[in-house]
């Protein structure tokens, strides 16, 4: 399994994060056709600037502050999905836990371990009145175990633990 693997991943992830954080207003600076020159800080499923959902939630930011706050939001990306799991849509995985827990308002809390092909992806979500806490581990799984298709299909996740303030 590839769980011995991860802790050597999951280290280089939260160093690249360490150096997204503090370089992220450098860093957006090298873009070329809207994506970053350095690509394993930038996200490979979304421009430089964000996804659609950001420059409609931040109206008033210039393309540099989107660029920026984008980074800070989802740092080293582009690592996380150079340190893919070897799987396919059609690993056969086995699902423990509750597949519908979301950390997007309004939150659901709970947990899911989802296995297959060696590979792990364990995910837990614990909304509050003052805060949502979200920890993913292991390698995005989620995609096959909900049947959909993405981009970041067996991306490396290794966020034991962030929190954001809801609306």
């Amino acid at each position: 399994m590839q769980i011995f693997l991860y802790p050597l991943y999951a280290l280089a992830s939260w160093i690249l994060t360490i150096i997204a954080y503090l370089f992220a207003p450098i860093i957006v600076l090298f873009q070329k056709d809207g994506e970053l020159v350095l690509s394993w800080f930038g996200t490979p499923d979304a421009p430089a600037v964000g996804a659609d959902f950001w420059k409609i939630d931040n109206p008033t930011y210039s393309n540099y502050k989107l660029a920026v706050t984008w980074l800070w939001r989802n740092p080293a990306q582009g690592f996380d999905l150079f340190a893919r799991a070897k799987i396919t849509p059609r690993t056969p995985v086995t699902v423990r836990g509750n597949l519908d827990i979301k950390d997007t308002p309004p939150a659901h809390g709970g947990w899911f371990l989802i296995t297959g092909g060696g590979y792990f992806q364990l995910s837990i979500i614990w909304p509050t009145r003052l805060a949502c806490f979200v920890s993913h581990t292991g390698w995005n799984l989620e995609p096959i175990a909900k049947g959909y298709d993405h981009k970041t299909l067996g991306a490396l996740k290794a966020t034991p633990f962030r929190f954001y303030i809801g609306k």
